[in-house]
């Protein structure tokens, strides 16, 4: 598939500072694309921690990261770009006219003036659950992500995981759960402080140690029963809901395949968010400069800096920065 249209930007990776970049390109008034590898936006926010609450973020006391996400998509939608989901972005290759284009796993091919990157380290996928009868859940009752712990709202769930997320998650769900049961298969939490352990004793979730679900029973409906072994013997544990953590796959993002500087798989950037390639710019967790901060907030400076080189890129005469209460004056006719 071929998209004739040439945009101003092409911005790769839907995550938190690629969502602030489709507005602020808008707000520059540049076509804009946002290509997402994943099904959805909002990147490692979404995935990892739509329950914790994140504070370092100006304007936000406390907000969720799932919070936080939903306020980004309204900002950007509001500002119209085109956006597209699903879509791994494989090859980018400069023509000798100067347009950019981008080819993605899907075989789709799209062009553009200039490139922001804001993919981080590239896309992340949950382990699933090594069982055969696991697909039969996945879509009911058997989760890899906790995006809202309201949903589990007076059930009985299970978390099995060996590690820091599958606590951070059962401490999430005690708020709301009827009864909350946390599975490890080890006899310790692994990348877990002591201070977590101690926390987590102090509250009404069971901890089970050196369990191992071994079979998931159900229907139609989804799964109701896990078969639980330890020590060479099987019980049976009734479930609403079962969440599963065990690390993640990445799939990086091949910027040395793009002829691009790298420092660690990220992007050497300098004071303007500009890589190696002229028209092509980077924000967020994909770069690296020194002293980079790897915060939310600086991700959104970066994005900053980098469209606006992006646009005096496009065009030289253009301001070199604008003020957001005067352009949207501007739009109203004030």
């Amino acid at each position: 598939m071929r998209n004739d249209f040439i945009y101003d930007v092409i911005i790769v990776g839907g995550g938190t500072t690629g969502l602030y970049a489709s507005f602020y390109t808008r707000l520059r008034k540049m076509t804009t694309l946002l290509i997402e590898a994943t099904a959805g936006f909002g990147g490692k926010v979404a995935q990892f921690y739509p329950e914790k609450h994140i504070y370092d973020v100006g304007a936000y006391p406390a907000a969720t990261g799932e919070k936080m996400v939903a306020q980004l998509l309204e900002q950007s939608r509001k500002a119209e770009p085109e956006t597209i989901t699903g879509e791994f972005v494989e090859h980018v290759r400069k023509r000798s006219d100067g347009i950019f284009e981008l080819v993605t796993t899907q075989g789709a091919l799209y062009m553009t003036r200039t490139v922001i990157l804001t993919c981080g380290m590239g896309t992340y996928q949950m382990k699933p659950l090594p069982l055969e009868e696991a697909s039969l859940y996945e879509e009911k009752n058997l989760h890899y992500y906790l995006k809202s712990p309201e949903n589990f709202l007076n059930q009985c769930v299970v978390v099995y995981a060996a590690n820091r997320t599958g606590i951070d998650w059962a401490m999430a769900l005690e708020k709301t759960a009827k009864e909350v049961t946390l599975l490890n298969h080890r006899d310790y939490f692994l990348y877990t402080p002591p201070q977590v352990i101690e926390a987590l004793a102090e509250t009404s979730i069971k901890v089970k140690y050196n369990h191992k679900v071994t079979k998931l029973l159900g229907n139609n409906q989804g799964l109701h029963t896990l078969l639980v072994e330890k020590d060479g013997m099987e019980t049976m544990l009734e479930t609403d809901a079962l969440l599963y953590y065990e690390n993640v796959n990445l799939t990086q993002t091949p910027f040395a395949n793009w002829g691009i500087e790298t420092d660690k798989h990220k992007v050497i950037v300098d004071y303007e968010m500009a890589t190696n390639i002229p028209g092509i710019y980077a924000a967020g967790d994909a770069v690296h400069y020194p002293k980079k901060n790897m915060l939310i907030a600086t991700g959104f400076a970066e994005t900053i800096t980098a469209v606006n080189s992006a646009k005096l890129y496009l065009d030289p005469s253009a301001s070199a920065q604008v003020y957001s209460t005067i352009e949207y004056q501007k739009n109203r006719g004030g």
